[in-house]
This record gives structure tokens, C-alpha cells and sequence, in this order.
């Protein structure tokens, strides 16, 4: 709650995500604070945030991408092969089988 205040934000905005390579670290943080990036062979204690140095950010977008990529891939898809007809729902929602109604 101390972070919440302190940032301004809320629970649901305190989410994070990270990315590890075995050259650096990205983390993403949701509610809008600024990422991280470490070079884990310049700085394996990761006191060096590089995340807003130019030279890094190449690597920062293609961390940032897989970041994404790897989210989109791993999202609840309970609903992805169903369709919503004039009659119903068509397809597949996840834990029943195929259906037709």
C-alpha cells in the first residue's frame, strides 16, 4: 500500500513483467513507471539501469517485443475458437468440448 501511495497507482497497475537473456534483464512495469534493463555483463548486481541509454535501445524494443509476444501467446483463451452466432455460440470454450447450439 506504501508503493501504491508513494506512485500513485493502484493494485491492479503494480503488475510487472520480466524478460531474462543471459546478456540482460527488461522489466516492465504496468501503471506507467518507466522499465528497466540491465547488462548482466557490465553489471551483474544490476544497479545500472540502461533501459533509457540509446545505445541499448535496440535491445530494450526487441526484449520489450518477445516480452509481448510471450504475454499475447500465454493469455486466457477460453473463448478463442467460439463464435457468437444469431443462434448461440459456436465452437469451443476452454474445459468443455466442441460444440454446436
Amino acid at each position: 500500500a506504501d508503493a501504491e501511495r508513494h506512485f500513485g497507482i493502484g493494485p491492479r497497475q503494480c503488475n510487472l513483467a520480466v524478460i531474462r537473456t543471459k546478456q540482460f534483464k527488461y522489466v516492465h512495469f504496468a501503471g506507467g513507471l518507466p522499465p528497466l534493463l540491465f547488462d548482466l555483463e557490465k553489471d551483474q548486481d544490476e544497479l545500472s539501469n540502461v533501459a533509457a541509454d540509446p545505445a541499448y535501445l535496440p535491445v530494450r524494443l526487441e526484449l520489450a517485443e518477445r516480452l509481448l509476444a510471450w504475454r499475447a501467446e500465454h493469455l486466457d483463451q477460453s473463448l478463442a475458437l467460439a463464435e457468437l452466432t444469431e443462434d448461440g455460440v459456436v465452437g469451443h470454450v476452454a474445459g468443455l468440448p466442441l460444440f454446436q447450439s
